[in-house]
């Protein structure tokens, strides 16, 4: 089975997280709480992709992409080889596009989402916030 690049991002507001319920009829991962993102297209960089995504699914302009984690998927129909990056801070208010609906979550709230790579990027997120807090107080 073949092995594409995809980026999710990760919109953080008032210590909750941004998550998409996929669409029952999605080729992969159809009806599961994921955090939104999408293919690499040929010749893009991976932070362009998150941009390109974010206006696609989400409908808001995204800035700054800190990347997060890199992690493997497992599809029907592919493998995903997802990078995650948190979205330091975006235009607009994030509307569902594509998915079926989106939503907040608690960010230190891992077990509201599906798939297991989304729930260990999310985790290293929290680690990594708390790290900036850390270094911030010191």
């Amino acid at each position: 089975m073949k092995t594409v690049d995809v980026v999710s991002f990760m919109l953080v507001k008032n210590g909750k997280i941004l998550v998409e319920r996929r669409k029952k009829d999605n080729e992969t991962d159809p009806g599961k709480v994921a955090i939104p993102g999408g293919h690499v297209e040929p010749g893009e960089s991976r932070e362009q992709a998150c941009s390109r995504e974010m206006r696609e699914e989400l409908g808001v302009e995204g800035h700054g992409f800190r990347f997060v984690a890199k992690l493997l998927h497992r599809t029907e129909i592919e493998n995903h080889m997802i990078y995650y990056y948190l979205c330091e801070s975006w235009d607009g208010m994030p509307k569902s596009i594509e998915a079926d609906r989106v939503f907040w979550t608690g960010a230190g709230e891992p077990d509201a989402l599906d798939l297991e790579a989304d729930r260990k990027a999310m985790k290293r997120l929290m680690k990594m916030m708390d790290e900036d807090k850390a270094k911030a107080i010191n």
